[in-house]
């Protein structure tokens, strides 16, 4: 069984919410982030924002984002803010979350167990909220984030009436 380390003192917990579910796609990005587990963000909504990518935004007490959960170190959020085009297109934000951990023995998290709260990093636009149609490459990198997401246990109920409301399946799906 592998141990998940707990974040130390100089990570901090990411909340990946769209195409950054994907895991290949976040290691590729953040080489030395971990994997911690599932996460939801509640009272915030998740859409597909007029530029073509995922944003979130406040939304009803009913509302809530699914995403995954890594440790990243400073090098990492580094990159990330690159990637991410802080402070043009998103800002970073310390917001509350529940997290879920794996199940162990290679086994997803279960979101049916009480979650742990936890301070975690998001990156959102409260200016970027028009609505608009995801890019073609969004689509195809969404595409591969979902499965990543439901393996880890995002409920495929979410994925089936939030994302796949924005997201086309790849052709053959």
């Amino acid at each position: 069984m592998t141990e998940i380390p707990p974040p130390s003192a100089a990570t901090t917990i990411y909340f990946g919410f769209g195409s950054n579910m994907w895991k290949q796609q976040v290691k590729n990005r953040c080489h030395t982030s971990e994997y911690l587990g599932i996460t939801r963000l509640l009272g915030y909504r998740w859409f597909i924002a007029a530029q073509g990518g995922a944003n979130i935004m406040k939304g009803s007490n009913d509302d809530e984002v699914w995403g995954l959960a890594y440790s990243l170190r400073s090098e990492d959020e580094a990159e990330l803010d690159i990637i991410e085009r802080v402070p043009v297109h998103f800002n970073k934000e310390i917001l509350q979350a529940e997290l879920w951990e794996p199940a162990g023995d290679g086994k997803p998290a279960d979101p049916t167990q009480i979650p742990r709260k936890v301070a975690v990093l998001v990156y959102i636009s409260h200016e970027r909220t028009a609505v608009g149609k995801p890019r073609d490459e969004y689509v195809i990198r969404m595409n591969n984030a979902i499965p990543d997401a439901l393996s880890s246990g995002v409920p495929l109920a979410y994925i089936e009436n939030v994302v796949r409301k924005w997201i086309p399946p790849n052709d053959g799906e």
